[in-house]
């Protein structure tokens, strides 16, 4: 298993681009329905560019939700308090989850990505992951 080099921000930080600062915002799907709000990003440790939006679904009172990430290629800010994805509600409820954002995986990664039909966005021969 090869760690993700991604951080975790659960806060609208300085480092992040103003247009970038979402975390608190809540994401719509394409028909317009509330999907969740969002927990915190999956930046690149270097230049705080976001590469997934953190959302919890589910969960009630005291019970824990699904955390899963959506690739930064499939939402936009629309305008303040409100992130707009081209997926369906139920797609994003039904893709691959994790079980804790600071153990995230390349592996886990690659997952998420390939549902969401998207390419890894390092080399992956330089990670060697089939060792």
């Amino acid at each position: 298993m090869t760690p993700s080099p991604l951080k975790y921000i659960d806060d609208n930080i300085y480092s992040l681009y103003p247009g970038n600062r979402i975390v608190g915002y809540y994401l719509y799907d394409i028909q317009n329905e509330l999907v969740g709000r969002i927990q915190g990003l999956m930046v690149d440790p270097e230049t705080y560019n976001p590469k997934y939006l953190v959302l919890t679904i589910g969960g009630f009172l005291f019970t824990e939700g699904k955390i899963v990430l959506l690739p930064k290629d499939h939402y936009e800010t629309l305008e303040l308090g409100k992130v707009k994805t081209s997926w369906r509600r139920d797609s994003i409820h039904q893709s691959p989850s994790i079980n804790d954002v600071r153990s995230l995986t390349l592996e886990k990664e690659q997952i998420i990505l390939g549902y969401y039909d998207l390419q890894p966005y390092w080399d992956v021969t330089e990670t060697n992951l089939h060792s």
